[in-house]
C-alpha cells in the first residue's frame, strides 16, 4: 500500500481542512433548521384584550421560556368569555383562558372542554357601584339601570344571583352593550351599576368613577375565577405539550408575584404596541387579582392546582341555578394532571 505523504502535499491538507469546515457548518445549519421545524405553535384564545390576568402568557413568551420548551404561543384577543369558549370547543383554538365558571356551563351543554389549570381560583364576578352611593345590596338595584355584555361570564348566573337577592330581571333595566364599551359607559355615568369582573374592572375605572364591588359569592354564585381550558381530546393527544405550557405559566406567575409585575407589564406592552393599553391599569389588575389566586381549599398548593371541594361547590351552584343537570362530578370539569 502506498503511503500518503502529507508533508509533501500541504495543498491536500488545506483542502481537507476546508472540507471539514464546510461539513461542520452544514451540520450546524441542519440542526438549526430541524429545531425550527420542530418548534410547535400553540394558539391561545383570550377572553378579552390583554390584561393583568393574562400577564403570565406574555411574560413566558417574552422571556423565551416557551421556545426553550419547544413551542411558541400565538395569543389572540377575544370578545368575551362565551365567544372564546366557543372557539376552543370548536377546535379553532388550542387553549382558552378566561372564566372557568362559564366553561363549566358550556360543558354542561355539551362542549367537550376541561380545565387544565386554575389561576384566580375564587369567584371574581361582581357588580360595581359608586363607592359612596346608596347601593349596598342586590335589593338596592331595584329600578336601577345596569350594564352587561352578552358574552359575559355573568350571563349564566344572572337569574340565580338576582333571585338570591330578592329580584328578577323585570325589577331592573339591564342594558347589553359591546364588550369594549360597557365598562367605559359605566365610568362615564351612563348607568347605576355594571355587572363585570371586580378585580379586572376596578383598576380600569377607579380614577374616573371610584367604585365598590357587590361580590357575587355573597349571593350564592360559586364558580372558579379564571384559568386555562382545552378540548378534552387534547389532554390525550398532546399531554407533553400541555404539561410544558402549564409549567411555564406557573413559573411565570411565581415570577410575577415575586416582585416582577413591571416586567410582565412590559411584556404585554411590547406584544401589543398599538392597543393603547395603560401600564398602570395592567399593574393594578395584577395586584387586585393576587388575593383571588387562593381559596381556603388551595392554600399551600401551587398556582394552577384546583380543589375538588371548590368544584363540588361550583357544581352545586350550577345545579341550583338550573345551569347544570344533576349527575356531574368534579373530575368532569378539571384535571390537576399538568400541575402535580
Amino acid at each position: 500500500m502506498k503511503r500518503l505523504d502529507l508533508v509533501k502535499g500541504p495543498g491536500l491538507v488545506r483542502r481537507l481542512a476546508a472540507g471539514l469546515a464546510i461539513l461542520s457548518a452544514a451540520c450546524v445549519a441542519a440542526a438549526g433548521g430541524a429545531g425550527a421545524q420542530t418548534l410547535s405553535k400553540v394558539t391561545v384564545q383570550l377572553a378579552l384584550e390583554p390584561a393583568g390576568t393574562t400577564a403570565a402568557l406574555f411574560l413566558a413568551e417574552a422571556k423565551g421560556w416557551n421556545r426553550e420548551a419547544g413551542f411558541e404561543a400565538d395569543i389572540k384577543d377575544g370578545r368575551g368569555s362565551m365567544a372564546s369558549i366557543q372557539l376552543v370547543a370548536a377546535g379553532q383554538m388550542d387553549i382558552g383562558t378566561g372564566g372557568l365558571g362559564a366553561m363549566a356551563v358550556a360543558k354542561g351543554k355539551g362542549a367537550p372542554l376541561i380545565s387544565i389549570a386554575g389561576l384566580s381560583r375564587r369567584t371574581d364576578l361582581g357588580v360595581l357601584v359608586d363607592a359612596n352611593g346608596p347601593i349596598r345590596t342586590v335589593a338596592d338595584l331595584r329600578g336601577k339601570r345596569v350594564l352587561l355584555f352578552a358574552a359575559s361570564p355573568w350571563v349564566p348566573f344572572l337569574d340565580s344571583f338576582l333571585k338570591n337577592g330578592g329580584l328578577t330581571r323585570n325589577d331592573l333595566t339591564i342594558v347589553f352593550l359591546d364588550a369594549g364599551a360597557f365598562n367605559a359607559a359605566y365610568a362615564a355615568g351612563q348607568a347605576d351599576a355594571v355587572m363585570s369582573i371586580g378585580p379586572y374592572v376596578l383598576p380600569v375605572i377607579g380614577d374616573r368613577r371610584p367604585s365598590r364591588v357587590i361580590d357575587a359569592a355573597e349571593y350564592g354564585v360559586s364558580s372558579p375565577g379564571t384559568g386555562l381550558y382545552v378540548r378534552e381530546e387534547m389532554v390525550q393527544k398532546s399531554p407533553e405539550l400541555l404539561g410544558r405550557f402549564v409549567k411555564n405559566q406557573i413559573r411565570a406567575w411565581d415570577h410575577i408575584f415575586a416582585g416582577n409585575a413591571d416586567e410582565a407589564v412590559a411584556a404585554i406592552m411590547k406584544a401589543r404596541p398599538n392597543a393603547k393599553l395603560n401600564p398602570d391599569i395592567l399593574k393594578g389588575q395584577i395586584a387586585a387579582y393576587r388575593p383571588y389566586f387562593d381559596t381556603p381549599n388551595t392554600k399551600g398548593k401551587p398556582i394552577g392546582w384546583q380543589s375538588e371541594i371548590d368544584w363540588k361547590e361550583t357544581i352545586r351552584s350550577g345545579e341550583e341555578a338550573g345551569l347544570l343537570k344533576p349527575g356531574y362530578k368534579p373530575a368532569d370539569f378539571f384535571t390537576n394532571r399538568f400541575v402535580e
